[in-house]
């Protein structure tokens, strides 16, 4: 095996893969990446048996064939070269791999390519989605998806696809994020519904970038399938049944709020300060015009912050996970902000002010001082 490749594409794509790769990991294979030469191009895959990327570049291919080098390694020669320099990859025995580019020569020990496993292939008939719709979606919901590993079932968001709309919804059993976009998926009959886990979520995003690119979907029993300009992403499904989150929403909540998102957020962050540290609350005491929220701490002291806001009605109070809100603030995208609460005891469901083609619902478990 043998070939010629820019510098600078190969580092975009060996960027790329480095989130995949198992830093620790106890089957030294899953360390390295499989380079595979033939006709004009380099392809690059890597994998950690949960989550895959294959992606590549182009490539002046001398000798076709394929090895396994260590990703990690390669990656911190690849940057560290000049930038306009070409890099010359030969094969040597017993799976070394030479690196030639300019002055610079290196001699790396590969593993063999037969170790490397296998990377399942996506079925025919993916559906078109647009990237622009999915990136919003990972982006408002992600956040809210449990930290706790043993709560293997909310370790993901679930993804809906219906003929006419498509879905992703989290959470971690304190709050729930659930974006709808309406939209016309030909190739969609029946409800499809896939439970992604969160570092396939990071890699989609990765893979998306600030482009808008349109994003191949498909999937089989245990698999999930993206496909982003020529660039794929395998991706086990998560096992378990997620919760039924509809019943979760708030439908007879009969107190709105709205509130400018910016200057609500930096009420709550200021406020959230002098927060109890186990206890991690703040009170919002809604009353005509005015929402005052406030926090306090035996150890600390307190704080009173008052924000103007859209309100009639009779006064309310209500307490909240500051870090909760803003991590919805920090999402919504909007300069204003909805909040229908109902009483202390009932969950409240916020979601954006304005023109948006994304539903955006966000409901949070109140607390209790």
């Amino acid at each position: 095996m043998e070939f010629t490749v820019k510098r600078n594409l190969l580092l975009n794509e060996l960027n790329l893969v480095q989130g995949v790769i198992e830093k620790k990991s106890t089957i030294p294979i899953l360390s390295n990446i499989l380079l595979e030469a033939s006709g004009n191009a380099l392809g690059i895959t890597a994998t950690d048996l949960d989550v895959s990327i294959c992606c590549g570049c182009s490539a002046e291919v001398n000798a076709p064939g394929t090895l396994t080098v260590s990703a990690r390694r390669l990656f911190d020669i690849v940057r560290l070269l000049p930038e306009e320099s070409e890099i010359h990859c030969t094969l040597l025995e017993n799976d070394w791999v030479n690196l030639k580019a300019g002055n610079s020569e290196y001699k790396v020990v590969g593993l063999p390519r037969e170790n490397f496993p296998s990377i399942p292939q996506a079925p025919a008939g993916g559906i078109c989605l647009a990237g622009n719709d999915l990136r919003a979606m990972i982006l408002r919901t992600m956040f809210a998806i449990t930290q706790e590993e043993s709560r293997y079932s909310l370790n993901g968001a679930l993804l809906v696809l219906g003929p006419h709309e498509m879905r992703m919804v989290a959470t971690d059993g304190h709050r729930l994020a659930l974006v709808t976009k309406v939209v016309e998926l030909d190739k969609v009959d029946a409800e499809i519904r896939s439970l992604i886990p969160r570092k396939t979520l990071v890699e989609i995003l990765r893979l998306i970038g600030d482009e808008e690119l349109m994003v191949e979907f498909g999937r089989d029993e245990n698999h999930i399938f993206f496909s982003v300009g020529g660039k794929k992403l395998i991706s086990r499904v998560l096992a378990g049944q997620f919760p039924n989150y509809e019943m979760v929403v708030p439908r007879d909540n009969d107190k709105r709020i709205v509130a400018p998102s910016r200057a609500l957020a930096e009420g709550i962050r200021r406020a959230a300060v002098m927060s109890d540290e186990k206890l991690r609350a703040v009170r919002m005491a809604f009353s005509p015009g005015v929402a005052e929220i406030t926090a306090s701490s035996a150890d600390a002291g307190e704080a009173r912050e008052l924000v103007e806001v859209d309100f009639e009605g009779a006064g309310l109070s209500i307490g909240f996970n500051p870090q909760y809100l803003l991590d919805f603030l920090g999402a919504c995208g909007s300069e204003s902000v909805s909040i229908l609460v109902k009483d202390a005891e009932t969950q409240g469901m916020l979601s954006p002010v304005g023109g948006t083609e994304l539903d955006y619902r966000y409901v949070v478990m109140p607390m209790k001082f």
